[in-house]
């Protein structure tokens, strides 16, 4: 792995620890609106399903260290266990699904399937953690986000197409 590429992971870890500090809360809900699931796509979609996955585990290696890079400048290996711990562990198998996809030429179904696989992740652990009903999951952990983050997949297609048309993603 070349210095371009590690700039590149460690740009889009930085890029998801930022994103986690833009946070409007939910009272109904222990999970935060952020713009980490933004950053997260968009790492797959402009590093790849490799340089993406080390980005987004080095984002959360950063807030188990004790860095404050989690949502509301949260850290700690607890936030791993805690009701948002599946949707951070889902970071890292979105971005690799997002990647794999976009690689293959499918950047709009990657965008959205690493999107599902954040959604799938979090609600599982959401499930285990505050022991609800999946429908009660379901409506606290992923339909107030869906709009959102329709809206985050929709910008993070346009930064795509508009570095792809650039060039730019060839020097990437």
């Amino acid at each position: 792995m070349n210095v371009g590429s590690l700039v590149l992971i460690a740009l889009f870890a930085v890029l998801t620890a930022v994103g986690a500090l833009i946070v409007v809360p939910l009272p109904f809900s222990p999970v935060p609106i952020t713009f980490q699931t933004l950053f997260c796509i968009l790492s797959g979609a402009i590093l790849g399903r490799r340089r993406a996955l080390y980005s987004q585990f080095a984002y959360i290696l950063l807030g188990v260290a004790g860095l404050p890079v989690f949502s509301k400048g949260g850290s700690g290996i607890g936030f791993l266990f805690g009701p948002t711990g599946g949707y951070l562990i889902g970071f890292v198998i979105g971005a690799y699904i997002c990647g794999l996809l976009v690689e293959n030429g499918h950047d709009i179904l990657g965008m959205v399937a690493g999107m599902a696989v954040i959604y799938v992740m979090g609600i599982i652990q959401l499930k285990v953690v505050l022991g609800l009903s999946f429908i009660k999951v379901v409506l606290i952990g992923a339909v107030p986000f869906i709009p959102g983050d329709i809206v985050k997949i929709i910008v993070g297609i346009g930064i795509y197409k508009r570095l792809k048309k650039t060039g730019m993603l060839e020097t990437i």
